[in-house]
């Protein structure tokens, strides 16, 4: 056999042998892209269970929540503090969510489905009034993203049993 066949021979099956490696980078870069996604979708629901958890599991966090979503003018000092505190909280939870969706690491169907709970809160005179006071702590592009879910008003009234009379 030539010298010049064996060397074409060889070039040939390195050349299967790095498609083959490139091809099975890519299969695992795929996988770990979904892994990373599946991780991010995972934590995402974990802190928003946490959230509503905090407020279920205390009888005074869930008073404090009621009166601060439609009466914030009405909480004590120390009450209007941990409403601020709490709305901040899941308003930086729902940035994080933003910015995951953005960089395309959360889906839109998820992004929707989190954004209507987040359009609901955003209708609240509570939650208005912590953004208005607080809207500068956070970045360009979540602001102006909050700030058009208050301007379209399209959430739906919470708890309107609980807060029925209250005016």
């Amino acid at each position: 056999m030539e010298l010049a066949l064996i060397s074409v021979v060889a070039d040939t099956a390195a050349a299967f042998g790095v498609v083959g490696s490139l091809m099975l980078v890519g299969f695992q870069v795929r996988q770990n892209s979904a892994g990373l996604h599946q991780a991010a979708v995972q934590n995402q629901i974990s802190a928003y269970q946490n959230m509503a958890s905090n407020i279920l599991d205390s009888k005074d966090m869930a008073e404090v929540w009621c009166q601060g979503l439609y009466h914030p003018d009405k909480l004590e000092e120390v009450a209007l503090m941990r409403f601020y505190a709490y709305v901040s909280k899941m308003l930086r939870t729902f940035q994080g969510i933003h910015w995951q969706w953005r960089r395309g690491v959360l889906d839109d169907e998820l992004f929707n489905s989190l954004g209507s709970f987040l359009e609901d809160m955003g209708s609240t005179p509570g939650w208005q009034h912590v953004w208005h006071a607080w809207r500068h702590q956070f970045d360009s592009e979540f602001q102006a993203f909050f700030d058009g879910v208050i301007e379209e008003h399209k959430g739906k009234e919470l708890y309107p049993v609980a807060v029925a009379g209250d005016d």
